[in-house]
Formats: structure tokens, sequence, C-alpha cells
């Protein structure tokens, strides 16, 4: 399909509305965790409505479409993505999620997935679970699970990353959608991504993004990231999903 014929968003700074996000907007410029608190009360107020972008965009997703679900979890966009008739390549390194996604999946031919973590270069690295994780419920307490060490996420087990941006380049395919969830690792792959060639092949990026692990560093790279989403037609990078 053509590229002008589809539904591709443009990338925005979300609305202020009422005033309770006006005041939340107000305390942004306050130093130090207050600053961040107020941020990230109003970031969750805008990912709710960034939902709905997600949704309108499925809308125009079908048969013929690639969809790639980076951090599968247990399937729960990958269905979605699934049952629009797009073909679903999903991505889950952590064992238990891996279990529990098998099984949500497969009634699905159009799904594709793979058990390696996505990120901006091929390694092999520790995956840390949440303390509640149990293999009594495998598939419990796994969305939080991060190559990045954070706190109260002690058990680890060793997990294959794959180099993304790479795979990519190697598909025959443009990607209609790119549903990103990777705890921490979304920073150097899209850091590395949207300065890449291979950026102009995707429609659609929706991305969770991960600041608090380290507000004083990440809140800068989140602006600027935006400020770069906001200058392209092509594709639509929503940082404020979820």
């Amino acid at each position: 399909m053509s590229t002008q014929q589809r539904l591709i968003p443009r990338a925005k700074r979300p609305d202020i509305k009422g005033p309770f996000e006006t005041l939340m907007s107000l305390g942004t410029r306050l130093p130090g965790s207050l600053g961040y608190i107020a941020r990230r009360k109003l970031k969750r107020r805008h990912c709710k409505r960034a939902q709905d972008t997600f949704s309108l965009v499925l809308t125009d997703t079908g048969p013929g479409d690639l969809c790639i679900d980076l951090g599968a979890n247990v399937g729960t966009f990958t269905q979605r993505m699934a049952q629009t008739g797009a073909d679903v390549i999903g991505f889950e390194p952590d064992p238990g999620a891996w279990s529990v996604l098998e099984q949500a999946v497969g009634e699905f031919s159009n799904v594709t997935l793979i058990h390696k973590a996505a990120g901006h270069q091929a390694d092999t690295l520790t995956l840390y679970r949440s303390d509640k994780w149990s293999a009594d419920d495998p598939g419990a307490h796994t969305e939080s699970s991060s190559l990045i060490p954070t706190k109260g996420a002690s058990q680890a087990v060793k997990v294959e990353v794959i180099d993304i941006i790479a795979f990519i380049e190697e598909l025959d395919r443009d990607i209609r959608i790119i549903k990103m969830d990777i705890e921490g690792a979304e920073w150097e792959v899209l850091t590395r991504l949207i300065d890449h060639p291979v950026l102009e092949r995707i429609d659609c990026i929706f991305v969770e993004t991960h600041e608090r692990t380290n507000p004083a560093k990440y809140v800068p790279i989140f602006d600027a990231l935006q400020d770069r989403a906001e200058q392209l037609t092509r594709p639509y990078i929503n940082l404020y999903w979820i």
C-alpha cells in the first residue's frame, strides 16, 4: 500500500487540559524529585489519551502489514495486532513470560515469536526479575523484568539480546507498527534508530519510556527525542504510550 494512503498521525506534545494538568505542568518546573513527581503524574494522564491513538492506528492495519512487538510479555498487545490480520513478530526474553506468551498466541498462524531481548547491539546480558516472581505463576510479575538492575528486581537470568536495528535492516518489508516496551533499553535503541536510514521504513512506533530509573539522565533524553519526533512526517513516534 502507498504510505500516502495510510493513517500515520503526527507527533505532538499532548495538550494540557483542566486545572489538575495545569497545576502539574507548572509543577514540572520545580527542582529535583518534586518536579519529576509532577511530570510523572502529568504523563500518566497523557498516556491514557495516547492509547486511543494506538487503537486508531490498528483500525488501518491488516493483512499484508507487518507489526513488531518488542517486549511482548504475555501477549496482550501481540494478540491485538494479530487480530487485525497483520503479520506480527514478537520478542520476549523472560522464560516465565515466554511460556504464557506461547499459549496466548498459539492460535494465530500470523505470529512469529523470538525468544530474545531487543537492544541496540547483539549481546548476552542479565535479565533482572521482580522479587515477587515465582515459578508457580511464571507469567505474573514479569512486566518489570529488565536488563537494567532496579529496586525490587534481584532474581536474574541470562538472556540473548538481538540488535533490533540490524534485524529490521534485513527484513524485506516495511513495518506498520513497532510497539516497544523493553524496560529501559529503549533509550539506546531510539537514540540510534532516530538517526538511522531504516527509520524511513516504519509507519508508527509506540514506546513505553522508563525515566524513573534515572530521571536526571533520561528526562532530557526524552525531551530531545520528542523534539525530533515532532519534526518527522514518518514514522509517527508516540513516547506517551502507556
